[in-house]
């Protein structure tokens, strides 16, 4: 390792880290009361590191708190205003037949529309009813056409029951394709839909989730996904312009003894050892050093985020992403392609982004140039999510919503299954993953003020 290698990992450890978690109350009544989001984290933290320590149950006090403030944030998420739209909508789907099954046919609603389109294209398609003689048949289909089109399922299911009693298809041997399109599931999901929207449940459903943000592929939905892009953007553009102030600055203390430049968009090699298995493959920017001989060392990498809670929904996969890397054979040059043209790593570099148990290697950091949060979240809204989606949780609420007062410990399968369900493993260790992928985010700016007087001068 070159020694400006070395001074820059020590001026990476030595940045400091504006986005890093709070720490959480010292014993269970701070906890409690600090509020129900630091009252939920600190009894799940209780419970992964008894876990870890050898399965040391946490202090007694803690299924309580745990019970407790799940009940409190139950009844929270009911609250008519303010409450959680999503949860609400969970419990409705639970409570009422006809809502769970409108839910579960407009999970599969976008592949069914496309599947009778397509067979409505196949005979009525205007491009095929120009060829076809100006008559009630051509008029017929065409209607088929715009029912389809306009999402009109009933219309279009009685259009082809009429069409078809008319004997009119036999003219142009349609039948047997109107009867399949009449005789499909999908035509019978997308009726059976139709129907359902028109109960006064159902639409109070679709109310709780037009409240939860943009339909999926609505305009309003686009747009924020294209503002979202920009951020994304921006915030790349940022941290790379860091990057390579920084490979000058290296560059200028080597004075060609070595080069240092960045590359961007790092993917790996198609042939490249270990599975895939969920990993990252794709690596924002790196610097990479080259010397006399063949390949690159790698000396930085990171990933770019635009905003901190984003860091910690990518943690697992980017260990498992640099789990993968560390698999590569030492004595092998690998070609990752890039943005910036072909990247070639010596295998021995890639080894040594080995992660240290569930903690990133020092020359692997997040890079984020969001405003610092004024009260990082202590219990994130994923692991809320799941948390109120329990079983447990959702009896609960049914409970309060029947008048009810249910008592805490009616909560108590859900801390039982935090330690054995891996549907809650997330939320276990949610506290823990937000601060090891905090602990490695650096602002731009923090990380050129800490490596700028590391590098000023060789030999320093």
């Amino acid at each position: 390792m070159q020694h400006s290698d070395t001074l820059l990992l020590a001026a990476l450890r030595a940045a400091p880290r504006r986005y890093r978690m709070p720490p959480l109350p010292a014993d269970a009544v701070s906890a409690a009361a600090t509020g129900t989001d630091a009252a939920l984290a600190f009894a799940i933290e209780a419970v992964r590191i008894g876990q870890e320590e050898l399965e040391v149950p946490p202090p007694a006090s803690v299924r309580p708190l745990f019970t407790k403030a799940l009940a409190q944030l139950i009844r929270k998420a009911l609250a008519p205003e303010g409450g959680d739209p999503a949860f609400q909508a969970l419990v409705m789907q639970a409570q009422d037949a006809e809502v769970r099954e409108h839910a579960q046919l407009s999970r599969q609603r976008e592949a069914d529309q496309r599947a009778i389109r397509a067979a409505t294209n196949a005979i009525a398609h205007p491009g095929k009813l120009r060829q076809m003689p100006a008559d009630e048949v051509r008029d017929a289909l065409a209607r088929l056409h715009g029912l389809a089109a306009a999402d009109s399922w009933e219309e279009l299911a009685r259009a082809i029951e009429h069409l078809l009693g008319r004997n009119l298809s036999a003219q142009q041997n349609l039948q047997p394709a109107l009867e399949a399109i009449r005789s499909n599931p999908a035509l019978e999901r997308l009726v059976r839909g139709s129907r359902l929207l028109h109960l006064e449940a159902v639409q109070r459903y679709q109310a709780l989730c037009e409240r939860q943000g943009p339909m999926a592929g609505s305009h309003a939905a686009l747009a924020k996904g294209r503002a979202s892009a920009r951020r994304g953007e921006a915030a790349e553009e940022t941290g790379v312009q860091a990057f390579r102030q920084i490979a000058d600055a290296l560059n200028q203390r080597e004075k060609g003894v070595a080069s240092y430049r960045v590359v961007q968009s790092l993917r790996n090699p198609a042939a490249f050892p270990g599975e895939a298995n969920k990993a990252k493959e794709e690596w924002d920017a790196a610097i990479v050093r080259s010397s006399a001989g063949d390949g690159d060392e790698l000396v930085l990498l990171a990933e770019i985020k635009a905003s901190p809670v984003s860091a910690t929904a990518d943690f697992s996969r980017l260990l498992r992403g640099l789990r993968r890397l560390a698999e590569a054979r030492p004595e092998t040059t690998y070609a990752f392609a890039s943005a910036d043209g072909i990247a070639r790593i010596h295998g021995a570099s890639l080894r040594r982004l080995q992660p240290d148990g569930d903690s990133l290697p020092p020359h692997v950091i997040y890079c984020c140039s969001a405003p610092t949060e004024a009260h990082p979240p202590v219990l994130s809204a994923a692991s809320k999510a799941v948390l109120l989606g329990e079983p447990a949780s959702l009896a609960f609420a049914h409970q309060l919503l029947a008048g009810e007062l249910p008592s805490p410990a009616f909560l108590e399968p859900v801390w039982n299954a935090l330690t054995t369900e891996p549907r809650l493993r997330s939320a276990l260790h949610q506290y823990d993953t937000a601060r090891k992928a905090r602990a490695a985010m650096l602002h731009p700016a923090d990380l050129l003020a800490s490596v700028a007087p590391s590098l000023e001068a060789p030999g320093g």
